[in-house]
């Protein structure tokens, strides 16, 4: 199979990124099986795909196919990391990164950066400092030249924006670190009216104008599992996927606080309250006795004159007299979500209790709250929605 018969059946199976999180995308997988070394051939092909302006969808297929592979060229490395240190999402550059690692090893890895960032430009520069948390293993001095060839630089430059980068990595090792924004809202604050500033974050950085950021997140890591940097902005959906089974409740619970900020996170900055959509519960005894009606819950939990308090209602069965605990699972959480959405567009939910035309409909209404300006986060065990989202993250486990 050559490669480009795998690259269009590896974007028609989809789970682009299996390999990343130790699973298997079949077309990746028999490519090996017919191809135990890779010819001068598809080698350049390779490079061809991740130096030319391809779909970012390609870009993945080659990191990922790398993945399954003990030795490939110097060429093909050097490529995979200049296609790193330019990827601009900090969440997804670990993709291009790891198979270098993985073949060349650390110390190679960190030589090659420590070039590239002595030959480059502020955005190069920037670029390999968002690459930083995935170089492994650091504990061992590899990369120790890396860092230090950064820092120095950090402490000889005024360039804010390229500071406000380095003071993510090396808060507490740099120079006046105190004059340095701590995040995003306060940059743009401070490069207010500062044309070179606005054009290397605007244009050149990609950063998106006029838009209000939610929630910064700098990556929340625990004993078990890591959740990956990403930021959130009004007119945005995000879908956090933390994988079914008996962890999802409990891990849910934790990031809900967090991003709702009820628990505060050293790496999790809010800047406008996210409200979870909670689900339904009342007490046995209510539930026996007197148990509380559709009217009484949207009395209590919804702003009346919002013009979601008597969404409920457009299902014609349902009445002010209903009680909530004869609701199926779907109207129910519609039930919740209408309460939650008439008093904010900035919301928390998940689909749990839901079958799949429930929680695509859920997923719909939440959908045009978020295209009229508002923000979301899905916290979901499964991946149905990463395809119809801005930004699709996985949680990592940590091997112990």
């Amino acid at each position: 199979m050559e490669i480009k018969a795998t690259l269009e059946k590896y974007k028609t199976i989809g789970n682009l990124l299996a390999h990343d999180y130790e699973q298997e995308n079949k077309a990746l997988s028999e490519f090996k099986t017919n191809n135990q070394n890779l010819s001068e051939q598809q080698t350049a092909e390779l490079i061809n795909i991740l130096q030319n302006n391809s779909e970012i969808s390609d870009k993945y297929f080659v990191a990922s196919l790398l993945y399954l592979y003990d030795n490939f060229s110097k060429d093909l490395f050097k490529s995979l990391l200049k296609t790193a240190i330019n990827h601009k999402d900090p969440s997804f550059n670990r993709i291009f990164l790891r198979p270098c690692l993985r073949t060349f090893g650390t110390k190679a890895v960190a030589d090659y950066l420590v070039d590239q960032f002595n030959k480059g430009d502020i955005i190069e520069r920037i670029g390999i400092s968002n690459l930083i948390y995935w170089l492994h293993p650091q504990e061992n001095g590899e990369a120790d030249q890396l860092h230090h060839t950064i820092l120095e630089k950090a402490n000889n430059t005024s360039n804010l924006v390229e500071l406000y980068h380095y003071k993510l990595r090396y808060k507490n090792k740099l120079k006046h670190a105190s004059n340095i924004p701590d995040n995003t809202e306060d940059l743009i604050k401070a490069i207010n009216g500062n044309k070179e500033y606005e054009k290397l974050i605007f244009n050149q950085l990609g950063w998106t104008r006029n838009t209000q950021i939610i929630i910064e997140n700098k990556g929340i890591k625990t004993d078990t599992f890591y959740i990956p940097p990403f930021t959130l902005n009004s007119g945005e959906i995000i879908v956090l996927h933390l994988y079914n089974g008996y962890h999802f409740y409990e891990t849910e619970m934790f990031l809900k606080d967090i991003f709702c900020g009820k628990t505060s996170h050293e790496n999790v900055i809010i800047h406008n309250n996210m409200t979870f959509a909670e689900h339904f519960r009342e007490s046995k005894f209510r539930d026996i006795f007197f148990p509380v009606t559709v009217g009484e819950y949207l009395r209590k939990n919804a702003d009346p004159e919002s013009p979601y308090a008597t969404k409920i209602y457009e299902t014609e069965w349902i009445n002010k007299k209903i009680k909530v605990n004869t609701l199926p699972g779907n109207p129910r959480r519609l039930l919740t979500l209408y309460a939650t959405l008439s008093k904010t567009n900035n919301i928390i939910f998940d689909l749990v209790g839901q079958d799949l035309s429930g929680a695509k409909e859920t997923y719909k209404i939440v959908k045009e709250i978020v295209k009229k300006g508002g923000s979301a986060i899905l916290l979901d065990g499964y991946d149905e929605m990463k395809n119809d989202c801005t930004k699709y993250i996985e949680l990592q486990w940590i091997k112990t």
